[in-house]
């Protein structure tokens, strides 16, 4: 998630606004329609920094009631239209109602006289794409409003679609329940949703009035509640439990509800400046699911043919089977086809263990060394009567000092080790070579005062910096002991090069099967990668945006 600073200047929203329509440029080309869109809608709300609260539940729960209630004025229809098919939207400004067709065209009519016809394009799904509605006089001002949405146990699609283009631009959601509907799944599932896109969600538990103390008081079903939303992990803002029928409920936190969205309004610039934000990275995540969806007809295409290809202990779909399965293939057709590359890997790796393993520092190479380190720091100093002699010596004892320890250790440690590991290289590929033998145990890796010398860095000579000093010796050593293995390895695999064997016909016809498979999984994988490319892409942009 990117940071969420608050924006509190205009040019901080239009630089937004600028990115989100950059990103809906990006998003054109995939044959994906509908998200940009979506971002163009979301850039059209950024650049005005308009906030916007979507009243969400189900259409019995009250939600057109209470936003009447809360405007203090009647603009929704006091009965709900279940059949409702689009969100409308109420905010502050200048009186008028409009209505923004699929066609483009605008129709505007007067909410107090003509509200009527609210009723009529609010559920007209197919030729209406919103509803707008802005009355002076209420909580709201010209850049905050509030979202009637469809009831969300609606089963039309349509319903379903306005609800779901109300949430990208909602930056908060009061989500109302009916106090007898509270635990209904639908409820858990859209809160849940919302929480994951990373709303701010505020419950309304509406019409408490209905509740009957005797049954059950009110403090415990209100931790009914709160358990039933924690145990699907979910954690709202807040909830409020509000009776529109009896005003003065006791339990009644209408008021409190009312003076948290007033607190919101308020806070506008931070809440949108977040909002918008969480809001392009969702959909940028459902543009992706759009361009997965688009290579939905490749990649069953794909599969099919994996599906035609058969190996009798092998499953096509198995990608790391496959993959797996080819490797070993591989491997056996090298080793058929050419033994020396397979005598190659061995004994390189062999040479590799027995150098990791070969142990060149103790305590009393550290000791040595420290002491050592101490004689090499400028202006060490020994006596006072013929210092520089003396100085030269105690350098000079030191440095044998060391290098007797690091001979010692190389001798029993590595290099006996080493040219025995050597020596049976041909014997294990069935060759004799005296002579090869003869090289081998005469090899000596020269260590000197210079090679001490030249390892030497700039520091204070701490026990971290000697043990690492010390570090550095073995393991230059080792690279010696290594460069020389490397090149009798390769003399040994010069004398195997006569001795490949032929690959088998039907080793190469499976061998074959298996190439396919792996060329099929590529192109699943390239779609694949196609698709993080696309979310790793766009996610730049919105980088560069900030």
């Amino acid at each position: 998630m990117l940071d969420s600073q608050v924006l509190v200047r205009e040019t901080d929203f239009a630089k937004l606004a600028h990115t989100w329509e950059e990103l809906a440029q990006a998003m054109a080309g995939q044959g994906d329609q509908a998200t940009p869109a979506k971002l163009k809608q979301l850039a059209k709300k950024t650049r005005k920094a308009e906030l916007n609260i979507a009243f969400c539940g189900h259409f019995s729960a009250g939600k057109s009631t209470m936003i009447n209630t809360l405007l203090g004025v009647s603009l929704l229809p006091s009965n709900p239209i279940p059949t409702s098919a689009n969100v409308v939207k109420i905010r502050g400004g200048e009186k008028a109602a409009r209505v923004y067709t699929m066609n483009g065209d605008v129709v505007t009519f007067d909410p107090d006289t003509e509200m009527e016809k609210l009723k009529q394009f609010a559920v007209d799904g197919d030729t209406v794409e919103s509803v707008e509605v802005s009355y002076p006089g209420t909580l709201l001002d010209e850049h905050s409003s509030l979202l009637d949405t469809p009831g969300i146990d609606s089963t039309d699609a349509a319903h379903k679609i306005a609800t779901e283009s109300a949430l990208h631009l909602a930056d908060v959601v009061i989500y109302m329940m009916d106090y007898n509907h509270v635990q209904a799944e639908e409820n858990f599932n859209f809160t849940k949703t919302l929480k994951d896109r990373g709303k701010p969600v505020y419950l309304v538990v509406n019409m408490i009035d209905k509740h009957i103390d005797f049954e059950l008081d009110f403090e415990s079903y209100k931790e009914s509640v709160e358990e039933a939303f924690a145990t699907w992990n979910i954690h709202p803002d807040g909830i409020f439990y509000t009776s529109l029928a009896e005003p003065d409920h006791p339990e009644n936190q209408y008021a409190e509800f009312r003076q948290k969205l007033l607190a919101l309004i308020a806070g506008r610039e931070e809440l949108v400046g977040k909002s918008v934000r969480s809001a392009a990275e969702h959909l940028i995540e459902e543009h992706v699911q759009a361009v997965k969806a688009s290579h939905a007809s490749k990649r069953q295409e794909l599969e099919s043919k994996l599906d035609s290809l058969e190996l009798a202990d092998v499953d096509s779909r198995d990608a790391q089977g496959v993959s797996a399965a080819l490797a070993q293939a591989e491997a056996l057709m090298a080793s058929l086809k050419n033994r020396t590359a397979e005598a190659r890997a061995q004994m390189e790796k062999d040479l590799g263990s027995l150098l990791d393993n070969a142990r060149l520092t103790y305590y009393s190479t550290n000791e040595a060394a420290q002491s050592y380190l101490e004689s090499r720091k400028p202006g060490f100093k020994v006596g006072f009567l013929f210092a520089g002699k003396k100085t030269e010596e105690e350098r000079q004892r030191r440095e044998e000092a060391l290098l007797a320890e690091f001979r010692e250790k190389v001798a029993g440690n590595l290099d006996f080790h080493f040219k025995e590991l050597m020596s049976k290289q041909l014997q294990a590929n069935d060759i004799r070579d005296e002579e090869y033998h003869a090289r081998v145990h005469a090899t000596e890796i020269a260590i000197t005062g210079e090679f001490l010398a030249k390892h030497i860095k700039d520091g204070a000579a701490s026990r971290e910096y000697v043990m690492n000093y010390c570090t550095d010796v073995a393991n230059a050593i080792k690279l010696e002991y290594r460069r020389a293995g490397l090149l009798f390895i390769e003399e040994v695999v010069g004398r195997l090069e006569s001795q490949s064997e032929q690959e088998s016909a039907a080793q190469l016809e499976r061998l074959g099967v298996l190439r396919e498979m792996a060329s099929l999984h590529e192109q699943l994988a390239s779609l694949t990668a196609s698709e993080e490319n696309t979310r790793e892409r766009l996610q730049a942009i919105m980088r560069e945006g900030e």
